[in-house]
């Protein structure tokens, strides 16, 4: 009866500005700020300010339904795809519940509630370093690595990461100080291939250099976009290369039909984590131990006939593969 009324009023207006003053019927129409506010955004449409605010009111209220809380986190995740939309988030405080609420012990509102903060911090510089004052680094880690966690939990608090993570220096130092590393290390060997994939694609990405320090113009080492030098005391800290060659020459099973393993796409992704990081050796220690070469010296077994090539492999990168075997 409500809405009715809102339509009866919303016609007479627009029949109020149908006349003009020279019409013997005119009526001067009333000013817009006397219309019902709920009327007001039946026109003009609700501001996304008050829409992410109002999405964030059901996401947190526990009184809702799951599906009503999910699909406000859904609605607010279409949201921050705009870059202005998610650098209000911080003006907004919409930061904080949202890390709660991927914290929740109801699976689908902490994927979707990572899924939102993955989104916020996609190409975001701004966002990201509003992101990183709240020190999300401890929540999104548990959300990786916890028993508790689903097969989307994990493949959703890797896709923060990545957003996170990559061209990001202070984020990559805030990641380890969380101890971050040895949960991207377990994530390759996740019983969900997907969450393998997402893990060896984003070290990988952590490992290439940033372009500006090969501009001529360039004169920084420490470049606030430089991730590869921490990425590859990381991954000798903590033993990875061994575990991404490893993963690849024994993969452990996963999903309903083990016997369909390997998996061409993890290995492409693995392998490329490995070549990138045995051509940043160059000039520097060059020993990659006696595991990984005989993990090397498998694969380019298996693969000598087409010299890496359904890895993806250029020629110049089987042989760096064939010169770190020997």
């Amino acid at each position: 009866m409500a809405s009715m009324a809102k339509m009866r009023d919303l016609l007479a207006w627009s029949t109020e500005h149908q006349t003009t003053p020279d019409d013997p019927n005119y009526v001067p129409p009333r000013p817009l700020g006397e219309l019902d506010p709920g009327l007001i955004d039946m026109i003009l449409g609700k501001p996304d300010a008050v829409r992410m605010r109002d999405a964030m009111a059901i996401a947190v209220d526990e009184s809702k339904s799951e599906d009503d809380r999910v699909t406000a986190l859904d609605d607010m995740e279409l949201l921050i795809e705009s870059l202005d939309n998610a650098n209000d988030m911080e003006v907004l405080k919409l930061w904080e519940p949202v890390l709660n609420l991927a914290t929740c012990p109801i699976p689908a509102i902490a994927a979707q509630a990572l899924w939102v903060l993955g989104t916020a911090v996609q190409n975001n510089p701004k966002s990201q370093e509003a992101f990183l004052k709240h020190e999300p680094f401890p929540t999104i880690v548990n959300a990786l690595s916890s028993e508790k966690s689903t097969n989307e939990i994990r493949a959703k608090a890797l896709y923060v990461l990545s957003g996170a993570l990559r061209h990001n220096r202070e984020a990559v130092v805030k990641f380890t100080e969380a101890k971050g590393w040895k949960a991207l290390k377990a994530a390759l060997e996740d019983p969900h291939i997907t969450v393998r994939r997402k893990a060896a694609f984003l070290l990988n990405s952590l490992l290439l250099p940033d372009a500006s320090l090969s501009s001529p113009t360039s004169t920084s080492t420490t470049s606030p976009l430089q991730t590869s030098d921490l990425t590859r005391s990381a991954i000798d800290t903590h033993n990875i290369l061994s575990s991404l060659t490893t993963s690849v020459v024994n993969p452990k099973p996963f999903g309903r039909q083990p016997e369909q393993q390997p998996d061409a796409d993890y290995e492409e992704k693995a392998l490329r984590g490995v070549v990138t990081y045995l051509e940043g050796m160059r000039g520097a220690q060059t020993d990659v131990g006696e595991a990984v070469k005989k993990d090397l010296r498998v694969l380019l077994g298996q693969r000598e006939t087409e010299r890496g090539k359904g890895w993806g492999l250029e020629e110049e990168e089987w042989d760096v593969l064939q010169r770190h075997a020997e």
